[in-house]
C-alpha cells in the first residue's frame, strides 16, 4: 500500500531555505529596533522656561519676594546692581544701597566710618565708634555688651583688616605649648586667624583678625565685626588654661 506524509512537516526536519531567510531577516529587524537612538521626546533640550522657574523656585524658598518695577531703560543696569543689594540682610539702620559707595569702588576709612555711624547699634551707643588719625588712620569699636571689647578696623590697600588683640605674650604660662594649640585651631574660629605682633611700644602681643576685599559691601563689613567678636569669646575660652 502507498504511504502518504501527513500535511505538517516534521520538526525534526530541516526548515526550507525560504523559511530561514525568512527568521533571518525579522532577527535583524529585531536587532535594528533594539538599536535604535532614544526618543526625540526623551533627550531633547530643557527650555529656558524650565530653568527660569527652577530659580524662582529657589528664589522663594529662600524668603525672597517678587516685586514688580518700571524704570528707564537706561536704568536696568542700575535696578539689577540695587536688586542685589536688597537680597542682603538689613543690619541695624545701615543705608543698604551704602549711597557712598560706587558699586566696584574701594572703601576709603572716611567713607567707612561716615557708614558705621548709621548704625542702630553706633547711635543707640552699644557700639562706640571713633576714628584714629595717624600713619595709618583705622577705626575703633568699642563693643559695650561686651566689656568695652575694642576692635580696630584698617582698610590696606585691597584689603580691611578687622583685628584685636587677644593676649599679651607675658601673659601666657606656657609659649609653646600655646603656639602648637593656636597651629591646631584653624577650624575652630570660621573667618578669623590668630597672629603674633610686635607693639610701637615694643609689647609682644597675640592678635586676633580677619580679611576681607576693600570693596565688600558694609553688611559683609559688619558681619565680620561680630564674627571675630563671638571668635573672641571662643578663644579665650578653648585657650583658658594657657592664660595667667
Amino acid at each position: 500500500m502507498k504511504k502518504t506524509l501527513p500535511a505538517s512537516q516534521p520538526a525534526d526536519l530541516p526548515a526550507s531555505s525560504e523559511s530561514r531567510q525568512g527568521e533571518r531577516s525579522k532577527a535583524s529587524s529585531n536587532k535594528a529596533s533594539s538599536n535604535k537612538a532614544p526618543s526625540s521626546k526623551a533627550s531633547a533640550k530643557k527650555p529656558s522656561s524650565f530653568y527660569m522657574k527652577q530659580m524662582r523656585a529657589g528664589l522663594s524658598a529662600a524668603g525672597y519676594v517678587k516685586h514688580e518695577t518700571w524704570v528707564l531703560p537706561e536704568n536696568r543696569s542700575v535696578l539689577k546692581h540695587i536688586e542685589k543689594k536688597l537680597r542682603q540682610p538689613l543690619i541695624g539702620s545701615a543705608p543698604v544701597l551704602e549711597n557712598d559707595m560706587i558699586a566696584g569702588e574701594n572703601w576709603t576709612i572716611d567713607r567707612l566710618f561716615s557708614a558705621l555711624q548709621a548704625l542702630d547699634e553706633v547711635t543707640s551707643n552699644e557700639i562706640g565708634l571713633s576714628l584714629i588719625q595717624g600713619a595709618e588712620p583705622s577705626i575703633k569699636l568699642e563693643m559695650h555688651d561686651f566689656g568695652g571689647l575694642p576692635i580696630y578696623i584698617a582698610v590696606v590697600g585691597e584689603q580691611i583688616i578687622v583685628d584685636t588683640v587677644l593676649v599679651d605674650l607675658e601673659s601666657i604660662n606656657d609659649v609653646a605649648r600655646f603656639n602648637d594649640a593656636v597651629l591646631r585651631s584653624r577650624e575652630m574660629f570660621p573667618l578669623s586667624s590668630i597672629g603674633i605682633e610686635s607693639m610701637p611700644n615694643g609689647q609682644t602681643v597675640y592678635n586676633m583678625f580677619g580679611a576681607l576685599s576693600a570693596s565688600s559691601n558694609l553688611t559683609n563689613v559688619v558681619t565680620e565685626v561680630k564674627t571675630l567678636v563671638d571668635n573672641v569669646q571662643r578663644a579665650t575660652e578653648a585657650f583658658e588654661s594657657f592664660f595667667n
